[in-house]
C-alpha cells in the first residue's frame, strides 16, 4: 500500500515538538491596573533550545487560557487588539512570537516553511507553561492565518503524520486558515485526528495573493472534519485581516468567539445556549458539522 509522507528532515524536525522542554524565563515586564490585565514579556526555550519570546496578557482571574498563534511573516503588535480582547473577556492570552514573525531580527528570521516545525514546538512551550503558570485553567488554541494550521495541530489535524498535537489543548478557534497545503492537505484523512471542537471563521473576500485565490479555500478544513462539534462563520465580504478591522460582520463574529471559548473550556451555560441558537442572516452564514 502506498503511504503519504513527509520529508525526512521535516519529520525528524517536527519530532522536537513531542515534549515541552523545561521553561526558562529572561527578565519580565509587567503592567497592570486596577481593571487593566496584567501584561508580561517573557523568554521560554523551547524543546529544541531555541530561545521563544512570549507575550502574556491576563485579568487577575482568569477563566481559561487562549495560545495564541500570530499569521505568517507578521507581528504581535498588528494583532494586539484582538489579544486584548479575549484578555477582556476573563481569558489568559499567552502568545509566542514565532520564528517567521518580523519582529525577530532579519539575521535570526525563519521562512515560513522552517517556522513549520519550530511553530509546532513554540505551541507545545507555551501550553508547557500554561499548564504552570495557570494550573488548573482549560486551554484552547487560537490563530490567525498560518496560525491558524498551528492551532489546529495543536488540536490534532494531521496526526501522526505530524506531531503537532498538544493535549491540553481542549478546542480550537481558526481566523482565516492558510487554505490547502500543498504536499501535506492530499494526506488521506488528513483531520481525523481533530477530535476537540472547532470554530473557523472566514469572508467571501478572504484572498492572499499568491496563496489563496479561491475564498472558499478556507474551508476546506472544516469540511474535511469528522461530524462532531465543528463550526464555520462565513462574514459576506469579510477580507483575511478583517479579525482586526471593524468590519461589518466582525462584533458578530467576536461574540460567537467569546461565546465559544466560555462554552467550550468553561461550561458556561449560557453561552453555550447562545452559541447553539446562532444561525445564519443576510450578512452570515453558519454552518456546523
Amino acid at each position: 500500500m502506498h503511504r503519504f509522507r513527509l520529508p525526512l528532515a521535516l519529520v525528524l524536525s517536527l519530532g522536537l515538538a513531542a515534549a515541552c522542554a523545561p521553561i526558562s524565563r529572561s527578565p519580565t515586564t509587567v503592567t497592570a491596573g486596577p481593571a487593566v490585565p496584567a501584561v508580561e514579556t517573557l523568554t521560554l526555550s523551547a524543546p529544541d533550545g531555541r530561545s521563544v519570546p512570549v507575550l502574556v496578557v491576563a485579568p487577575a482571574r482568569p477563566v481559561g487560557v487562549v495560545l495564541f498563534s500570530h499569521g505568517g511573516g507578521t507581528s504581535l503588535a498588528a494583532i494586539r487588539p484582538v489579544i486584548d480582547r479575549l484578555a477582556g473577556e476573563g481569558f489568559a492570552v499567552i502568545a509566542p512570537t514565532h520564528a517567521d514573525s518580523i519582529d525577530r531580527p532579519s539575521d535570526q528570521r525563519s521562512t515560513l516553511q522552517a517556522a513549520f516545525a519550530t511553530r509546532i514546538g513554540d505551541m507545545a512551550t507555551v501550553s508547557g507553561f500554561a499548564s504552570s503558570r495557570f494550573a488548573g485553567l482549560p486551554q484552547a488554541a487560537l490563530g490567525h492565518s498560518y496560525g491558524a494550521l498551528t492551532g489546529l495541530l495543536a488540536g490534532g489535524a494531521f496526526t501522526p503524520m505530524v506531531p503537532g498535537r498538544v493535549e491540553a489543548v481542549k478546542a480550537v478557534v481558526m481566523f482565516s486558515s492558510p487554505g490547502p497545503i500543498p504536499g501535506l492537505s492530499q494526506a488521506p484523512h488528513p483531520l481525523d485526528g481533530v477530535k476537540v471542537p472547532t470554530l473557523l471563521i472566514t469572508g467571501t473576500a478572504d484572498t492572499v495573493p499568491g496563496f489563496v485565490a479561491d475564498p472558499a479555500a478556507h474551508l476546506f478544513y472544516f469540511d474535511r472534519l469528522l461530524p462532531g462539534d465543528h463550526t464555520a462563520l462565513v462574514v459576506k465580504g469579510a477580507a483575511h485581516n478583517f479579525m482586526i478591522g471593524a468590519d461589518t460582520g466582525s462584533e458578530r463574529s467576536w461574540l460567537l468567539v467569546v461565546d465559544f471559548l466560555k462554552a467550550r473550556l468553561t461550561g458556561d451555560s449560557r453561552a453555550a445556549a447562545r452559541f447553539a441558537a446562532a444561525h445564519s442572516d443576510d450578512q452570515t452564514d453558519v454552518r456546523r458539522r
